[in-house]
Formats: structure tokens, sequence, C-alpha cells
């Protein structure tokens, strides 16, 4: 049996799912043949170019749309820049979480959702994307809450429900699985995203394995089932 926590529901009339991407406020179908172009043709040109040199007439020259059609879902470039940035981030959350494993080794899962979140860094465009967002953030600071919501905040929300159904289950013990969650994901990205975002190296396979089994390794020590004595302390 899949050892997946279901999705939780927060509390009130206008509940949203635990673990969801973020909803950014006239954001479009994006479903929507258009509206995909659209989206498409700017994450391209932005990942190619600074924000400020994108104009809405390179944008709908690369989507092969005319610019009612752009207008007609996205009232500004930063609407379509919102919107952009909701949709990577809950694609990235998504396949994250998407490609772990049904298993019952606690372990097992935990290093497989570590080797897809490393997987990330190692991909120029997405750290291409995330230096793009990081500019524009003191200028929208709404940009930081849709990018936080839609990726960061979905994947520690599902590891979270995740740890917290494993420690009922007995096989960890975790008094604080939001905490956890978070710790888990720093143990085994260390510095990797820092020296990604400078461009300081690129990151070879053997440095995120390290990476991985070193804070994967740390993470079952802290919170696995078994007591460490005063010794090992």
């Amino acid at each position: 049996m899949s050892r997946h926590p279901p999705t939780q529901q927060n509390s009130g009339n206008n509940a949203e799912p635990v673990g969801t991407p973020a909803r950014v406020e006239g954001v479009p179908d994006r479903s929507n043949p258009k509206v995909r172009q659209l989206l498409e043709a700017a994450h391209a040109l932005f990942l190619e170019q600074p924000y400020d040199t994108v104009s809405t007439d390179a944008i709908v020259k690369e989507a092969k749309v005319s610019k009612a059609t752009l207008y007609a879902y996205f009232p500004s470039k930063e609407a379509l820049f919102g919107a952009l940035v909701s949709d990577k981030c809950g694609q990235i959350a998504e396949a994250i979480w998407e490609k772990t494993s049904a298993s019952d080794d606690v372990e097992h899962v935990l290093r497989t959702i570590a080797q897809n979140f490393m997987a990330m860094f190692a991909t120029g465009d997405a750290l291409a994307f995330y230096r793009s967002i990081i500019a524009q953030v003191p200028r929208f600071p709404e940009l930081g809450r849709v990018f936080y919501e839609s990726g960061p905040k979905v994947l520690q929300e599902r590891i979270e429900n995740f740890l917290r159904d494993a420690s009922e289950r007995g096989e960890m013990a975790i008094p604080d699985p939001k905490l956890a969650a978070i710790q888990f994901l720093q143990l085994i990205s260390v510095d990797v995203h820092l020296v990604g975002l400078l461009g300081l190296e690129p990151l070879t396979k053997q440095r995120a394995d390290v990476a991985i089994e070193s804070g994967v390794a740390l993470f079952m020590k802290g919170y696995g089932t078994k007591p460490r004595t005063g010794a090992e302390r």
C-alpha cells in the first residue's frame, strides 16, 4: 500500500488543499492552447534576456499570437510573468513528488525525493529562471509569495505530511513534521543552490550523491525510531 499521505484540507469554507500550487488572481486556464503558447514563449525569452528587455511585442511574436490575444488573457507583462512563475514552480514541485516511489521504505522514499530535488539544480534552465525571479522580487514583492507558495511551500507540505504519516506509523520519531521537512531539504541541498545561482561550478553527479547520502543518513539518525544512547549523542 502506498505510504504517501492523502491530501489534507485546511479548515474554513474556502479551504485550499494542503500541498497544492498557489493561485494567482486572474490567471487564465493553463490548458488553453493560447495561454500555453504565451507562457512557453515568455519562458523562452525570460531565460535568454533580462526581464526589463523582454517586451510584449517580442512575446507575442515568439508565441505567434496577436497583442490583443495576450491582453485578453494577461493584463500586463507583470501578470504574465507571475503566471509563468506559478506555472513553472508548480510543475517542478509536482515532478519532484510524483517521481517518488510508493515504497514501504521511508529512507528509500526520502532518497528518491532528494535525488529528484537535486536534479533540478543540475539544469541550467531552472537556475536561470530562479535568478530571473529573485531579480524581480524587490520590484514585485507579490512575485516572491507566488514563487514560494507555488513551489517550495508545496514540496515542504507534502514532505511534512509524508513524515507525519511515517511518524504516526511508528517508523519515525518526529515531534514537529513541518520543521523536519524544512530540515530535510536543507540537509540534502547544502550549498548547492547558492553555488549554482552564483554560477561558480556545475553540479556533478558525484557531488550530488555525496550530499544526498550524507543528508539522508543524518536525517534518519536524528529522526529514526532507534533511540540513541547518551554516549552516541
